[in-house]
């Protein structure tokens, strides 16, 4: 669980970070979802990011497994990624209970190039379960067509050893810069960058990959290896910007112990 004092810092940040700009793009259900989630992440320097389309090989096959996660019920919306056919993580910040879950769908297929009418969304309402002390929330995802959302995009691997200190790595996450662009499409991305303090405290590690809020809940993952090294949830420093020095997620290790809690 994350100190008071910390969490107050943050809630300047995130309060700052939550709009009510909405993309142009997105279908009705999402009409007043606000840009981002209740937490605060931030941009590390200038922009530094790439659409999911641009990428190429193993990441490109990776950044599939990530999609856009509306929650209607809070009013807000993350990042989730498969875990499994039909298993998707998130934070618990973004779906703590399955109340918060009720009405929960995810597009994998929200990237550029996508129009609104193409996307493909998957009903993911099902709870499994919560571990607040680690931000992390599991949920199941139904079938569209017969087919569960693995089937069509497949799923992440988490590492089993933490990353190391300056190891490079990259975010797959849904947002846009609606600081200096209101109304910007959250399409998907990726944020290249280095773990800056493997053991920034005893959940997480911390990173300088470019985050914004509704990125809350992305996979960090190994450049080398492609697996999941962390679960992203928090911007260190954040101003009214959305800028800030670090961002950081829960460590490999941790993310994998939970997993094996729900057979995973």
């Amino acid at each position: 669980m994350f100190a008071k004092s910390v969490r107050a810092l943050f809630l300047v940040g995130a309060l700052s970070a939550c709009g009510t700009e909405t993309p142009p793009d997105v279908p009705d259900v999402e009409a007043h979802e606000p840009l981002a989630s209740q937490e605060s992440n931030v941009i590390v320097g200038s922009v530094n990011w790439v659409s999911a389309t641009s990428l190429t090989g193993t990441q490109r096959t990776r950044s599939k497994a990530v999609g856009y996660l509306s929650i209607p019920a809070a009013g807000t919306r993350c990042t989730a990624w498969l875990v499994s056919r039909d298993v998707i993580i998130t934070n618990n910040h973004c779906i703590g209970s399955a109340s918060q879950a009720a009405g929960a769908r995810v597009s994998f297929n929200y990237e550029d190039g996508v129009s609104s009418t193409g996307r493909i969304w998957y009903d993911c309402a099902t709870f499994i379960k919560t571990w607040s002390s680690d931000d992390m929330t599991a949920v199941r995802c139904s079938a569209v067509s017969g087919q569960l959302p693995g089937d069509v995009y497949g799923w992440l691997t988490v590492a089993s050893a933490n990353a190391a200190t300056n190891a490079s790595v990259y975010v797959v996450h849904q947002n846009c810069d609606y600081y200096t662009t209101s109304g910007c499409s959250p399409t998907k991305k990726s944020s290249p960058g280095v773990v800056k303090n493997a053991n920034y405290s005893t959940t997480d590690l911390s990173y300088d990959a470019d985050t914004l809020g509704g990125s809350s809940g992305s996979p960090v993952l190994s450049a080398s290896t492609h697996e999941v090294v962390g679960l992203h949830h928090i911007g260190l420093g954040g101003d009214s910007s959305g800028r800030g020095t670090a961002n950081t997620g829960v460590k490999a290790t941790r993310v994998k112990a939970r997993l094996a809690e729900i057979g995973l």
